[in-house]
């Protein structure tokens, strides 16, 4: 079975979608349309040789390709190349070149006869030639964008180019920048996917019902119960794009669909779910959040929204059904998207999810992570993105040393572990969540912890930190980027109750896969769970450094971690 294995894998990695004539006739230059691109055709392959019919609804959408020549040929005539080459540094100058450039008349030329074929809203995706390799993944670090496609010729054009600039100018953003910089990554060329957008209007807005994204192994369990072999799905109302965020979404386990990571307590629930969701608004031409609470209207176009929401009431701390018709919410209630009606709904989802792992797995030999988007009552399947999955920590099994005494321990937790151990950490970089709720500038905190991890480039150090690390909102967590704490090895989430700060325990983010293909070891640990721990004495009392920030705290010594995901416990020591 392994040398089947490394077969197909090796089958992947030799695979070139242009040398197929049907995919050639889809793409503009030459060079290499990239790993995302790569990824899916080599899927779309693969879907039309099996003729089972548990995939007969499944979808890719139409998709037209820019290839990397073309990237090449418009950082040359706009001078760019120069830049480049004078000024590396000056990611910003760069930037704004890119997005000043004009594209040489040929790439017009393909792209109005894209737009005579395709005249529904597109998504605009990088697809680079490093991306989505089997080692390098540059999940979240790279551009995706949305355009309506509406009005004349020209303004079409306009909206398009103007896209498939902004996905140029994300090869030199910061974080991929570092990425690249801390994986040796030199050389980085771009291409682009022009891709129909898959949804329907709804009001002003376009989008599909749910959709989101899945893992066909589950390396972060949230309990012992579930099987890593099984995979798990994450979903949400409305566009993708808040699936691999760290905000809320529903984490189904194909083990067992009644799971959930935030336990079955109401008020947990509540916290725990989407509310609001993304669609692309065709009025503005762009991408816009909403809450749901705020946007009944939009209810009468989904037949089955009441399978998918829930009501919470705060005052009966319940979660109840909602009718088919809601036209008024009471004070004191709300809408939830729970989803839990869904899996008696439509349990065909989740045998296709199964099934979609496993072809896929083993017709690349390797496990698989893909995103999708649904529509219920069709049904239509669109598989969006597929990308090999790394699966390393198979090869690193832990057993934590037995007699350790409990005062030698700084940190203990029992979920979401992988399995990972790191001896003779010289430093712990701490950001207190009493001076992080108090601080009326969270984003202070998040760039001193920035500059901390420049510092320490080369140390392999302990980040602990209150709530989610790089949230979008400072509320649930430090906002930092990922260039803010790329040097980290071990990074920690700690749950405060009494302040709401809460680790966010969801695979399938942008987060956790860099996490996990830059093997940064990773431990949630709450103070309102008995057999966690949290060592405030140790954290109070011994010696430790100022930083730039009253919240941020430099401890040095010698620290051994010890992750043992196959029997969920991991602690951090101190020697």
């Amino acid at each position: 079975m392994a040398e089947y294995r490394k077969q197909k894998l090796k089958e992947y990695i030799a695979f070139d979608p242009l040398q197929y004539e049907r995919f050639r006739q889809q793409t503009l230059g030459c060079g290499t349309i990239g790993g995302k691109a790569k990824g899916f055709l080599y899927s779309k392959i693969i879907l039309r040789e099996n003729n089972d019919e548990i995939l007969a609804n499944v979808m890719i959408p139409p998709s037209y390709f820019i290839a990397t020549s073309v990237y090449e040929d418009f950082l040359e005539k706009n001078g760019i190349s120069k830049i480049i080459e004078e000024s590396p540094q000056d990611l910003g100058r760069i930037q704004g070149a890119i997005m000043e450039g004009e594209f040489p008349g040929y790439v017009n030329d393909f792209l109005k006869r894209v737009l005579s074929i395709m005249k529904c809203p597109l998504a605009i995706r990088s697809s680079s030639m490093l991306e989505d390799s089997v080692k390098y993944s540059f999940a979240g670090k790279y551009f995706t964008t949305f355009i309506p496609n509406r009005g004349g010729e020209k303004e079409r054009l306009h909206q398009l180019a103007g896209a498939i600039k902004q996905v140029y100018a994300s090869t030199f953003g910061k974080n991929a920048v570092v990425y690249r910089k801390k994986h040796g990554l030199a050389e980085e060329k771009m291409a682009v996917i022009i891709q129909q957008l898959f949804g329907k209007q709804r009001g002003d807005g376009f989008y599909p019902e749910i959709a989101g994204v899945g893992f066909s192994q589950n390396y972060r369990r949230f309990t012992e119960r579930i099987r890593k072999e099984d995979g798990v799905v994450r979903m949400v109302f409305g566009l993708g794009t808040r699936s691999t965020g760290r905000g809320y979404a529903r984490t189904f386990s194909l083990t067992n669909l009644e799971l959930r990571p935030e336990g079955n307590n109401a008020q947990e629930i509540a916290k725990y779910s989407q509310e609001t969701f993304d669609m692309l608004n065709l009025e503005t031409g762009k991408l816009e959040s909403y809450n749901i609470n705020e946007r009944l209207d939009l209810i009468p176009y989904h037949r089955g929204f009441n399978r998918l929401c829930s009501l919470y009431s705060a005052a009966e701390n319940a979660i109840k059904d909602i009718p088919p018709v809601v036209t008024s919410i009471s004070p004191g209630d709300k809408l939830i998207f729970t989803f839990d009606r869904f899996p008696a709904y439509k349990p065909r989802f989740f045998t296709l999810m199964k099934y979609l792992f496993s072809v896929l797995e083993d017709a690349m030999g390797i496990a698989v992570d893909v995103e999708w988007a649904y529509e219920l009552e069709e049904p239509r399947f669109a598989l969006i993105q597929v990308r090999p999955m790394s699966s390393w920590e198979e090869y690193r099994k832990v057993r934590i040393p037995e007699g350790i005494k409990k005062e030698d321990i700084i940190l203990a937790g029992d979920r979401m572990l992988t399995n990972g151990m790191v001896q003779g950490i010289k430093y712990l970089v701490y950001v207190d969540h009493d001076e992080f709720h108090a601080s009326p500038d969270k984003f202070a905190i998040a760039r001193e912890v920035g500059r901390v991890n420049e510092n320490l480039a080369g140390e392999r150090y302990i980040l602990v930190g209150p709530g989610r690390w790089g949230s979008s909102n400072p509320m649930l967590g430090v906002p930092v980027n990922y260039n803010e704490i790329c040097n980290c090895g071990v990074l920690i989430e700690v749950g405060i109750q009494r302040k709401s700060f809460t680790p966010e325990l969801s695979y399938g983010t942008h987060f956790f896969a860099g996490l996990e293909l830059d093997g940064i070891l990773y431990m949630p640990v709450f103070d309102s769970i008995e057999t966690n721990i949290i060592n405030f004495d140790w954290f109070r009392n011994a010696p430790r450094k100022a930083t730039g920030h009253r919240a941020v705290w430099i401890y040095e010594g010698e620290f051994d971690v010890y992750l043992d995901g196959d029997n969920m416990k991991g602690i951090i020591l101190k020697k």
